[in-house]
């Protein structure tokens, strides 16, 4: 917590690598360094085509990012991790420097354009042997024991068991469509997937396998069925996938 523990000690001019999970069960999160910018070079473990700059990242449950950030002059930090203390002009005094805290409910995919989109991504045709599949997620208010009950399609967990099958080897298309007020951090277990599209913009190259998707938007992504066994597929927000926005996609 902060004023607890070890600042986060750097020089100036050095480049820095951060590697940053959001472990919060039920809330995302927006990271700064006041007068800093970050290169996102990672998100999911897995590297981006086209590293970005941005002042803030916004990382939703179970989301993760490895950003690179460079000192271009003495300035104040951020994160509410505590204070630091530089060498300056090589003169050995220390100089303190105030401690801040930046946020932003800006999500890095929704304003910086992290892919590329070639005539094919996203909204182009259909690469053979693909299969669109069609997911929406609704809410309904005290649906279940008098409160919230989340669907996929119109069902929840376990009446989503399975949700969809799949063969090995081939690709698949999910179109999916938050039709909530809420946000969710859509999850798949087991693979990593391509994100082809957030809501009208094509793109390509972006692998995760945690998607935010916030209030009544669409996304597309495509995963190849590339690991037999049984996938969970669900709303990282624990309370949403408690409220049955969860399914099983099998393999057959």
């Amino acid at each position: 917590m902060l004023g607890h523990g070890e600042p986060i000690r750097v020089r100036q001019g050095e480049r820095v690598l951060f590697r940053l999970l959001n472990a919060s069960a039920s809330m995302g999160i927006s990271l700064a360094l006041a007068g800093h910018r970050f290169t996102v070079v990672a998100l999911d473990g897995n590297p981006v085509p086209t590293p970005a700059t941005a002042d803030v990242l916004k990382l939703d449950v179970a989301e993760r990012a490895r950003r690179h950030r460079r000192d271009e002059q003495p300035r104040r930090l951020g994160l509410r991790i505590g204070r630091r203390w530089r060498p300056q002009h090589g003169d050995g005094r220390r100089r303190r420097v105030p401690r801040i805290a930046a946020a932003s409910r800006n999500g890095l995919l929704r304003r910086k354009p992290i892919g590329t989109t070639p005539p094919s991504a996203g909204a182009g045709p259909l690469p053979r042997r693909m299969r669109p599949i069609n997911l929406k997620f609704e809410k309904i208010p005290g649906g279940r024991g008098g409160y919230n009950r989340w669907t996929i399609n119109g069902k929840s967990w376990p009446d989503t068991n399975p949700l969809f099958t799949v063969q090995r080897g081939r690709r698949y298309r999910l179109v999916m469509n938050n039709n909530s007020g809420d946000e969710h951090p859509v999850h798949m277990h087991r693979h990593s997937f391509e994100v082809t599209k957030v809501g009208d913009k094509p793109t390509s190259g972006v692998m995760k396998d945690t998607i935010s998707m916030p209030r009544y938007t669409t996304a597309e992504i495509d995963f190849v069925a590339d690991d037999p066994g049984a996938t969970f597929f669900h709303c990282h927000h624990q309370d949403h996938m408690d409220e049955g926005f969860a399914g099983l996609i099998t393999y057959a």
